[in-house]
């Protein structure tokens, strides 16, 4: 498919994972004529890798805007879901109203006590509640019912409003409703280089030249190159991330825990590292048979089923963790998070406004990148 201008659009969002997609079914909703162009990636993108949590309660121990916007975009995910279900007619299987982190051994779990401790102080501090607490090993093995915990289990942090999804089924849907609302994908297309001409920006890609008046990059790692070709430099991180998934199995667990959770078709996810290997997505045994000790140490009734997946995915961090949301060059606009998932709502509904009208919320002010240069 080429991608000429059959007719002018109004945005052209470059990228069609988790960002892309929701700033352009933001977009398309408002009226806009927008387009999305999505590359075939050389790597293994974190929108096909994803765990699929929807996740406050680790977000932002150090960064108090962070926390408050991860919680906000949580509390929206029932709305926000339920019309793309509606628009679509696929079942995205959102789960929300429990999450756990599972903590092995006296010294996770009084970590972990601390840092909820100190979640809670900052939001306290602000006038909120951080919307999690400590449960200890009794409460956390009532929740999970008849499941036997470890030994090494000493308890829990526990938030009443967070939880899961599909995540690739997420994505199907964002995409089929944008598609709904008028928007225009083009998958299959690289952008080799983006030149400002007059009042409107020329991309010229590996399937034709396109022009908008307004860009915006939303390519995760790509990002990086992208913004580049504006003159902007943009610290951005790779960290992989391996996963493993099991044969089905009869549901046993019915909310996610962050690193294990049964999907809807009672596989088992268990994640994931950290690793910082620059752009490679090569799997290891060592990092593997780390990951499926600790799924054992948690529920050791997992031994008797087999693995029958593995593979590895790319984070997009920065050096704080937190989101880069910005105004690189005139009308052209630059989001990348590592929590696109969680973080969906909030990009199709406050980013819109600051893209078609000026009208930037302040809330996401503390993520501009002149926090890097300071």
């Amino acid at each position: 498919m080429q991608v000429e201008n059959l007719h002018p659009y109004d945005i052209c969002v470059i990228g069609g994972g988790y960002m892309g997609a929701a700033v352009g079914l933001g977009l398309a909703r408002a009226g806009a004529k927008a387009v999305i162009l999505d590359k075939i990636s050389m790597h293994q993108r974190a929108s096909k890798a994803n765990f699929g949590l929807v996740w406050s309660q680790s977000k932002g121990a150090n960064n108090r805007p962070y926390a408050r916007l991860s919680e906000s975009a949580v509390r929206m995910f029932e709305t926000f879901n339920s019309q793309i279900e509606a628009e679509t007619g696929i079942q995205t299987e959102l789960r929300l109203g429990k999450g756990l982190i599972i903590c092995l051994g006296e010294e996770e779990f009084e970590a972990k006590t601390q840092l909820i401790h100190q979640m809670h102080q900052a939001a306290q501090a602000d006038g909120e509640q951080h919307p999690s607490r400590m449960l200890d090993r009794k409460e956390v093995q009532d929740l999970v019912k008849g499941v036997t915990l470890g030994q090494r289990v000493m308890g829990a942090s526990f938030s009443s409003i967070d939880g899961d999804v599909n995540p690739l089924g997420l994505l199907k849907a964002m995409r089929k409703s944008f598609l709904g609302n008028r928007g225009r994908f083009c998958h299959g297309v690289t952008v080799h280089a983006i030149k400002k001409m007059g009042q409107v920006y020329r991309l010229v890609t590996s399937q034709g030249t396109i022009e908008a008046p307004k860009i915006v990059l939303a390519a995760g790692l790509g990002n990086m190159a992208l913004a580049q070709m504006l003159g902007t430099s943009l610290p951005l991180i790779p960290q992989k991330g391996q996963l493993l998934v099991t044969e089905r199995v009869k549901p046993f667990l019915s909310f996610p825990c962050s690193g294990l959770r049964q999907t809807g078709n009672g596989s088992i996810m268990i994640g994931y590292t950290n690793e910082n290997t620059g752009f490679d997505v090569t799997t290891t045994v060592r990092e593997g048979a780390t990951l499926a000790g600790r799924a054992l140490a948690t529920f050791p009734g997992l031994s008797r089923i087999s693995v029958v997946r593995s593979w590895a995915g790319l984070r997009v961090l920065t050096d704080d963790g937190a989101p880069i949301y910005d105004e690189i060059d005139e009308n052209a606009w630059a989001f990348a998070t590592h929590s696109c998932i969680t973080l969906a709502p909030v990009h199709e509904r406050l980013l819109t406004p600051w893209i078609l009208q000026g009208k930037k919320t302040v809330a996401l002010n503390p993520f501009s990148l002149e926090r890097f240069n300071v």
